[in-house]
């Protein structure tokens, strides 16, 4: 064992995990068989350890198959608590999974990175070239270096595009996918210049393997990230037009339902941008801005991740909601940066594939370093002539989108299809290329125990500044014991690895993205500008939170009367209780009604069962739910320790047992309510009070007085017999008995009761506080200056608190001949139609704020959009 390894090996905190080091046996890669008759990464072809792999691949033996499988379990558990899910590409059918990790890395050397790296430089530089005579002079069509119809023929693009400024490059961040032949040398198998995915998947692979390995990658001389990051944003600053020392830069993500949603909301927490949606933007004197509850904000850069024909619908897609409307006019003005400019996805066709040589020798004599995957396209004669003859050699793909389907394949075909395939190509041969498979090295992953030898695909990111070309050191791997998932789409593949490039010499580590310490710093509170998208999604996130929580609490309740020792018949609070549960619409409103009950499951199976039931909108399971969807909306508002809670009560719902009974029900409903105190504890303490904690907050106040006054209006309005289980169970429910006890010990009594939760506004938990409180946050939040009287929000909540403040308890308390506390009943009616009306007057007035979009006239628009599924630019997959 080398001093390294040793040193590694009783300092890991993986090896601190055993009870004593590893001692002996077979180690991890002492077990390993590369594939046959492929180019593996860690062995050569005569079964030698690669230079490069010895140090990494010594330190990881001594830690044993016990350390590397706990190394595995670290991994996957810092990717479970970074919230990194990945949503495969595939429109509204897509499903939301979290990102696997392995904890091998794939390993490169110094030698080979340069050549990439040179490589990569130069296809960069003749793609750039290419776009901007593609949307400029068009020498190369002229010159019939490329085909006319690559343009002409391409639904995917428009004449705006043509002669649209940039301010700088068309394409500022490329992503080049590569493959390993079997003599170890290198092929493209596809470029992205529109809006390349991965970069942020690339980041947290090496985040999570560095908090695992960390010594190991120091002392193996890993290239660091940060220096990519720092160009990149150092350009981004260079490039607007105006506030160069600090400007506004934001990322134009499609929104929560896109497969890169997270991965958008990643970048921007970790470089420190806004993240924006569609919604969020508006056009105003050739200016973008970002809406916000304070007005209008301008926007300096906007890095865009939605397609070219989304980004404008007034002159490109009219029913596109993802961009602004507008766009384009403020590109013409100068008043704005877009990276990648608009049009930029017309250098990432597949059609452009076996051109790029012959345009690379037109532009700079020169040739490529980085040769492509052999491709034809169909539109030219001879070429179509060799797809049809070799057809079973071939996969076939869209020829001007990239997209997450997978190819066609002949071979795999039956008659019918092949023949039908063979119909299509031939009617319309320019929408069609084709490919060879290409050849696949291997490399170590460690999965399910041990190391095995999976395909690997590697996807490198580049980013263009007016000093030059700089490459990420490393990229996105992604690794499949089969090698036709990496040959649909680099995002696909059972795992993704970390790419460690190792050199010999140390490595530069005082790169950062921290600013200069000595900068100029102009104070400020408050926090960031608010746009009403995210305070809406706060608000519904805190209303969510409260009516989730109010639920849990009046289940495990009302579970812990049934399982107890007295027969259920014989609890005289529970017909109310169950009564209180529909109201808040978590069981069948039959319940509720006696004659009815007998009908119906038995209350003992179907409570539990209510837990996992999905299709009342109002119950436990739709509130978890909706809790994470508002949640992910705003997740680069959120901080990783809130976002985390809200993951974590979700996991308390994931797996349904068959027949889930009262102990485990309330087993569950103990840790979503654990959970959420948690939440709440954190949004008290930890969020600054600006207009998002001010909305958040209105949300669960909202909520708390309206799920306290229907509980209230199904148990107190109607007395019955003995009310002193039943007031108990409701001050059990509000969690408040503790403080009800603490003033009047055990004298159950309606009138303490109702003051407590109604009137008494030092009891957090009491409607007259959640009124006083809705109108304190009202009253915080911007408003029109030119309005002198409430708003229509703030007539409601001070209507309502001031009919809590003068109901006079003992009036509340009273019992009517009838039998029923009807001043009570009177007021309880009164805040549930209120309430609600409370929130659409302040949904009204701060969170709609964008109508239906609609096309505006006849107008013609420039470039008539696709209709085939093939030709979808909306569809591509980047």
């Amino acid at each position: 064992m080398n001093d390294l390894c040793r040193w590694y090996h009783f300092s890991s905190w993986a090896v601190l995990e055993l009870n004593s080091p590893y001692t002996g046996g077979t180690t991890p890669f002492s077990e390993y068989v590369p594939a046959q008759r492929q180019y593996d990464e860690f062995r050569s072809s005569d079964g030698a350890v690669r230079s490069v792999w010895r140090p990494v691949s010594e330190c990881l033996d001594a830690l044993g198959a016990h350390g590397m499988q706990a190394a595995a379990e670290e991994v996957d558990r810092l990717v479970e608590e970074s919230s990194a899910n990945f949503r495969a590409p595939g429109g509204e059918t897509s499903v939301s999974r979290p990102w696997q990790l392995s904890a091998s890395p794939m390993v490169l050397d110094a030698a080979t990175w340069e050549h990439l790296q040179a490589g990569l430089r130069q296809r960069v530089h003749v793609l750039e070239a290419v776009l901007r005579d593609l949307l400029g002079p068009q020498r190369l069509l002229k010159e019939r270096v490329l085909p006319a119809s690559l343009l002409s023929a391409n639904p995917n693009f428009s004449r705006v595009y043509h002669n649209l400024p940039t301010l700088g490059h068309h394409i500022t961040l490329a992503a080049t996918d590569l493959a390993r032949n079997h003599d170890g040398s290198w092929w493209v198998t596809g470029d992205r210049t529109r809006a390349p995915s991965g970069l942020g998947y690339a980041l947290e692979n090496r985040i999570i393997t560095s908090r695992v390995f960390p010594k190991l990658i120091h002392a193996s001389n890993v290239s660091r990230l940060a220096s990519f990051f720092v160009t990149l944003q150092n350009h981004l600053n260079a490039v607007a037009p105006q506030n160069k020392e600090n400007p506004r830069v934001a990322i134009l993500t499609p929104g929560p339902q896109s497969y890169r949603y997270v991965e958008d909301a990643y970048l921007a927490r970790y470089l420190g941008y806004t993240l924006v949606h569609g919604r969020d933007l508006a056009v105003r004197g050739h200016r973008l801005n970002l809406k916000t509850l304070d007005g209008l904000l301008p926007i300096d850069v906007l890095w865009r991740h939605v397609s070219d024909r989304k980004c404008d619908p007034l002159e490109l897609d009219p029913t596109s909601t993802e961009g602004a409307t507008g766009l384009l006019q403020t590109i013409r003005a100068g008043h704005v940066a877009v990276a990648n400019s608009i049009g930029s996805s017309m250098a990432q066709m597949p059609a452009l594939m076996p051109f790029l040589p012959a345009a690379a020798k037109f532009l700079f004599k020169e040739e490529l370093r980085l040769p492509s995957l052999a491709t034809y396209w169909c539109g030219g004669d001879n070429e179509r002539a060799y797809v049809l003859e070799h057809l079973d050699e071939l996969m076939l793909r869209s020829a001007f989108s990239i997209t997450s389907r997978p190819p066609w394949v002949p071979a795999e075909m039956s008659a019918a299809q092949r023949s039908a395939l063979i119909d299509h190509i031939r009617a319309n041969p320019h929408r069609y290329v084709a490919q060879h498979r290409p050849a696949r090295s291997t490399t170590p992953v460690w999965h399910d125990g041990r190391l095995h030898s999976w395909y690997a695909a590697l996807r490198c990111f580049q980013v263009q500044t007016q000093h030059g070309i700089d490459v990420l050191p490393g990229g996105l791997v992604r690794v499949s014991p089969d090698a036709e998932p990496l040959d649909q789409s680099p995002t696909s593949g059972r795992l993704g690895q970390d790419c460690w490039i190792v050199g010999d010499e140390p490595v530069d580590q005082q790169t950062s993205l921290l600013p200069a310490p000595d900068k100029l710093l102009k104070l400020t509170r408050g926090g960031q500008a608010l746009p009403s998208r995210v305070a809406e999604n706060l608000y519904w996130l805190g209303r969510s939170a409260e009516r989730t929580e109010s639920i849990a609490r009046l289940l495990r309740c009302t579970l812990s009367r049934i399982a107890g020792e007295t027969e259920a018949f014989r609890v005289p609070e529970l017909p109310r209780m169950v009564a209180a549960l529909a109201a808040l619409g978590q069981i069948e409103p039959g319940y509720a009604i006696a004659e009815m009950e007998s009908k119906l499951p038995a209350l003992e199976q179907q409570l539990p069962a209510s837990l996992f039931d999905q299709d009342r909108p109002k119950g436990l399971r739709a509130g978890v739910i909706d809790m994470g969807e508002k949640a992910a909306a705003v997740h680069d508002r959120m901080s990783l320790d809130a976002y985390r809670i809200i993951t974590q009560v979700a996991k308390h719902l994931s797996e349904q047992e068959n027949e889930p009974d009262a102990a485990t029900a309330m087993n569950q409903l103990d840790g979503i309510i654990t959970d959420l105190q948690a939440l709440s504890g954190l949004a008290s303490e930890s969020m600054t009070r600006t207009h998002g904690w001010r909305f958040l907050q209105l949300g669960r106040r909202i909520e708390r007085a309206y799920q306290t006054a229907e509980l209230l209006a199904s148990t107190l309005v109607e007395p019955i017999h003995d009310e002193r289980p039943l007031l108990a169970s409701v001050m059990q429910v509000t969690d408040s008995l503790m403080t009800y006890r603490s003033r009047y010990m055990l004298q159950l009594q309606p009138l303490a009761t109702i003051d407590l939760l109604i009137n008494d506004v030092s009891n957090p938990r009491s409607i007259g506080f959640q009124l006083q409180q809705i109108v304190q946050l009202l009253s915080e939040l911007p408003t029109d200056p030119t309005e002198l009287s409430l708003g229509p929000d703030q007539q409601l909540a001070c209507e309502l608190a001031h009919e809590v403040r003068m109901s006079d308890p003992a009036e509340l308390a009273e019992v009517t001949e009838d039998g029923r506390r009807d001043v009570l009943g009177g007021l309880l009616t009164q805040l549930i139609q209120l309430l609600p009306k409370t929130s659409d007057a302040i949904a009204a007035r701060y969170l709609i704020h964008t109508d239906a979009t609609q096309e505006l006239t006849g107008r013609q628009r420039i470039g008539a959009l696709p209709t085939s599924p093939e030709g979808r630019e909306d569809a591509q997959d980047d």
